[in-house]
């Protein structure tokens, strides 16, 4: 509060206008998710706010429906393939782009984030043709690869960052030590990076299990994942069980942000 005092009107104003918005801003993206989890709870058999009681009979009905939880391996599924996919590829990318000394490495980093860049409806839809083109129908492991292309870029960056700020002396002492590059690379560079690498791993499967854009358009008819089960769920009826199902996606999400902060602390990822 001193520091406030020493401040003149014009600034102490503005420092307010920024905090009201700052907290208007946390209240739009939060209160729908607190919304839909008070409905998840609530006692009557559709959609309604405020909910009139509490039960967890929405959550253990997600559990009894056979589809549903058919939904979730599959996302599981493509959520795993996903992160491995984006492991294998990101890392040598962000290396490549962060350390290579050959021409084209600005060209190489931007071409990673075009995919990105394009809206996930309109990439879904060219892996579709595409994949009817050489042959490949829709399925857990197209879209598991139309989902890779798609966010191959968050794991890219995040590795790329923390490369960036990574001293190049570190590397050049194990090479004064007689250590080959591939020896200098394990032992030195990997485990600098592993933060880097984990925090890309949980994002990527995060994005993976939860994605509709591109899924909906990649996926087979008997191996639906989690979001389109849930959209085609929505369609037919208003119980809190969608409310119920979006909470478990909600738990998942918040899990895999507090799986980071205890192990590698959110101030890490791009130290």
């Amino acid at each position: 509060m001193r520091a406030f005092r020493h401040l003149s009107l014009s600034d102490a104003l503005g420092i307010g206008l920024i905090l009201c918005v700052a907290v208007f801003s946390l209240l739009l993206l939060v209160a729908p998710s607190i919304i839909v989890v008070m409905i998840s709870f609530d006692t009557r058999a559709f959609v309604s706010f405020p909910p009139e009681g509490f039960t967890l009979r929405w959550y253990a009905e997600v559990f009894e429906q056979g589809e549903l939880v058919d939904a979730m391996l599959n996302s599981l599924q493509v959520g795993l393939t996903v992160t491995l996919l984006c492991i294998l590829l990101g890392v040598p990318t962000a290396l490549a782009c962060a350390r290579g000394r050959f021409r084209g490495t600005t060209a190489l980093s931007v071409f990673v984030l075009v995919p990105h860049m394009v809206p996930g409806i309109v990439l879904g839809v060219a892996v579709l043709f595409a994949g009817a083109l050489v042959g490949v129908s829709p399925s857990i492991w197209l879209q598991s690869v139309a989902i890779t292309v798609f966010i191959l870029a968050v794991m890219v960056r995040t590795v790329q960052s923390r490369l960036v700020r990574l001293d190049p002396a570190l590397e050049e002492a194990a090479a004064n030590l007689r250590a080959t590059p591939f020896q200098s690379l394990r032992t030195v560079t990997f485990p600098l990076l592993m933060p880097a690498i984990l925090a890309g791993a949980v994002f990527t499967f995060v994005e993976g299990f939860d994605n509709l854009s591109v899924a909906i358009f990649t996926h087979g008819f008997r191996d639906r994942p989690l979001p389109v089960e849930l959209l085609a769920l929505v369609q037919y009826t208003s119980s809190p069980l969608v409310a119920a199902v979006s909470g478990v996606q909600i738990v998942l999400a918040i899990a895999a942000l507090v799986a980071v902060s205890l192990s590698i602390g959110l101030d890490n990822v791009n130290d």
